[in-house]
């Protein structure tokens, strides 16, 4: 028999355990909703932190700025500039630097000798030679346009050449620096007329000082040479992965530039007769050919050809091999933050107003001195002093400078008109990830060690493709040129010769001259369109000189 208290006590402990269960159950239940929740809680406070930084912050920020410029405008003192490292870590990496222009200086209520035309006292800032502390590695890139990206690995047209005369540069670098210093000597016991004439040109100290480079004769003779030349073998290398490196019967080396379009063959061969019409002599000598396997040139490379895959009736641009080149940086000048270049900076090079140590000096020196002649007398600034201070021809080592400075304000114009991508508006796009961009080796850009020649390489974007991208990078394009106010006299005159002239009918007459009927059958002239937008940019550089005329001139 079977107990009846056994019975309902099995009964009983069955209902505890049932009502055990549900009460876990339901525990579980309300804890996956606790967990649901507090993940959503999470996501809205990590959204509404985010809304905060991205909008109450902007805003804090521009009302402190407005704040602090209508303190100046009251007559505040300004604050003293900041050293690079702090302008980086306060500079906002989404916003564009402010670079003062020449209408910012003709705006100001003193006019010229206003704030923009004084010294800044930063240090020299130093190439960091590190590839982990800038985007780029200071090693020169030759090819494209990078975008926050790593540079290729590819070695470039520099690397090639650096490392093809590297021996030879070693051992001859004493000689070839003590040639330099003595062609600055000589310039200097020459000099006496300044290095700045009529406000806004280089004066003839710095003209005789500038070096030969390549001058149209050199260029017609790379031509005539490769009519009667013969390719022995191609070697890899000068840029990207399709170009080569052409070694001659002789012993020449040239670099031999390969694209599938024709728009950046088109865009380094009329680059380069832009640069010839400029009469520029910092482009190596370049020519076009086709690949053509039973000519002459090709014969004895055809199964090279075949290895590169370089397709018959192709254009190639082939430029001389130029040796003995070191990379090249941006000068001082053309470095953000609020940089230019006009007849008071070069004045300041030429005192040593721009170094730190004698800078401040000589500046307490000027501000001092006309304080003893009574209470109305006003602090010198370099305009006022400019009458006063005799001529006194530069240094060595400042002419060596003011050389490389007189070889930038050409390349700042040819980019410009170029609308070149490939070299400083590489950096200064890129500035706005990385502040030390500028201290970087500019790219497509060297120096040869035994004449301080600039070599402007690779303009392969210009004219064409650069032009096509003009909405995206035409504030970059104007940075350099807005702060631009001296220049070459030469350049400017031949400028202006174009304008009078009809620019595109001089290219393609350069382009009929110098190419055979086969090129041209493949290879077609600049466009239309193109020379448009080139005779606009060559009004838009001679009034830039305009502004520079009626602001710096002396009168």
């Amino acid at each position: 028999m079977f107990d009846v208290r056994t019975v309902e006590a099995g009964a009983c402990c069955e209902q505890e355990r049932d009502s055990a269960d549900g009460a876990m159950s339901m525990t579980a239940r309300r804890r996956r909703a606790f967990q649901r929740q507090a993940c959503l809680l999470s996501v809205l406070a990590a959204f509404s932190l985010g809304l905060a930084l991205g909008v109450f912050v902007p805003l804090i920020g521009i009302s402190q700025a407005a704040s602090k410029g209508s303190i100046v405008a009251d007559g505040s003192p300004e604050q003293e500039p900041q050293q690079p490292a702090l302008q980086a870590l306060h500079h906002p990496a989404h916003q564009m630097p402010h670079f003062p222009t020449i209408d910012d200086i003709r705006s100001a209520d003193d006019g010229p000798r206003g704030r923009y035309a004084s010294v800044s006292f930063i240090a020299e800032e130093k190439l960091t030679g590190e590839g982990e502390d800038v985007l780029f590695h200071p090693k020169l890139e030759v090819d494209g346009f990078v975008e926050r990206k790593l540079p290729s690995p590819a070695t470039s047209i520099v690397q090639q050449m650096l490392a093809g005369s590297s021996k030879m540069a070693q051992a001859a670098v004493p000689e070839r620096r003590e040639s330099r210093a003595s062609k600055f000597d000589d310039a200097e016991r020459e000099d006496g007329e300044g290095v700045i004439r009529d406000g806004i040109y280089w004066g003839p100290s710095v003209e005789r000082a500038l070096p030969d480079g390549f001058d149209q004769r050199q260029s017609e003779s790379w031509a005539r040479y490769l009519h009667e030349a013969e390719v022995e073998r191609l070697e890899i290398g000068c840029g990207r992965m399709q170009n080569r490196l052409l070694v001659f019967r002789d012993g020449t080396r040239a670099c031999a530039r390969y694209r599938q379009n024709t728009d950046q063959i088109q865009g380094e061969l009329f680059s380069f007769y832009l640069g010839q019409l400029l009469n520029l002599t910092n482009l190596a000598p370049s020519a076009a050919s086709i690949i053509d396997p039973e000519a002459r040139l090709w014969a004895a490379a055809t199964e090279e050809l075949a290895g590169a895959q370089w397709k018959p009736t192709k254009p190639v641009v082939i430029t001389k091999w130029i040796g003995n080149l070191e990379p090249a940086g941006i000068p001082q000048p053309f470095r953000p933050l609020e940089r230019h270049l006009n007849r008071f900076d070069v004045r300041n090079i030429t005192e040593g107003l721009d170094r730190p140590r004698d800078g401040v000096r000589r500046l307490l020196l000027d501000r001092l001195g006309p304080a003893r002649d009574g209470p109305a007398a006003t602090p010198a600034t370099p305009s006022s002093s400019t009458s006063t201070l005799p001529a006194q021809p530069p240094t060595p080592e400042v002419l060596e400078r003011l050389v490389e400075l007189a070889q930038w304000s050409d390349l700042i114009v040819f980019d410009y008109l170029i609308a070149n991508l490939d070299r400083v508006v590489n950096n200064l796009y890129n500035f706005q990830w990385n502040a030390d961009i500028m201290a970087a080796p500019a790219h497509n850009l060297a120096r040869q060690t035994d004449s301080s020649l600039l070599v402007f390489l690779d303009n392969e974007s210009g004219l064409l493709h650069g032009y096509r991208l003009l909405k995206k990078y035409e504030a970059y394009h104007g940075l350099l040129l807005d702060n631009l106010c001296v220049f070459r006299r030469s350049t400017v005159r031949a400028l202006e010769a174009l304008r009078d002239a009809s620019v595109g009918q001089r290219l393609n007459a350069l382009f009929e001259r110098t190419t055979t009927a086969q090129i041209r059958d493949v290879l077609p002239p600049l466009p239309e369109k193109s020379v448009k937008i080139l005779v606009d940019r060559i009004d838009r550089v001679l009034g830039q000189v305009q502004k520079c005329r009626e602001t710096f001139a002396d009168r």
